[in-house]
Parts: C-alpha cells; structure tokens; sequence
C-alpha cells in the first residue's frame, strides 16, 4: 500500500478518521521527542503529553488555504510552545 501523503491524512483526520490522525502524531513523534529531550527529566513526560495535544489541535483546526505549510506551523507551535 502507498504511503498517504501527510495533507491527505491532515484531511482525513480532520473529518474524523482515528487512524490517520494516529499517523500524523506518529510522523511528529521525532520532531516532538527532540523538544522533549531537551526538557528536564522531571517535566518531559508532560510536555510529550502537551505537545502531543498540541498537534492534534493544530490538525483540527488546519487550513489548506494558509499561505504556509502545516510542517512550517508545527514547528513554530512546538518551539513556542516547548
């Protein structure tokens, strides 16, 4: 099976599909675990946590008309919000 493009899934977990958006935080895992790294040990767990969040806000309330990519919103929303 062909690999969903990430604005596909973007799509499909905005209307609903538990699945994609699964896959979606599974793409951002990497991203989201660098920023937790980086965190003391002691709060890393609760920023996974509100990172986490975070991105399936930002998937929810998405759109394709932005004049920049969701990639592009995710990271400033992580750094910030790290």
């Amino acid at each position: 099976m062909a690999q969903a493009t990430l604005r596909s899934l973007i799509l499909r977990a905005k209307a609903g599909d538990g699945d994609a958006l699964a896959e979606v935080i599974q793409r951002f895992r990497p991203l989201i675990q660098k920023y937790v790294r980086q965190a003391p040990p002691a709060d890393a767990k609760d920023l996974e946590q509100e990172l986490t969040l975070r991105l399936i806000t930002l998937v929810r309330a998405y759109r394709e008309e932005l004049p920049y990519g969701f990639m592009d919103l995710v990271e400033k929303e992580l750094e910030k919000n790290s």
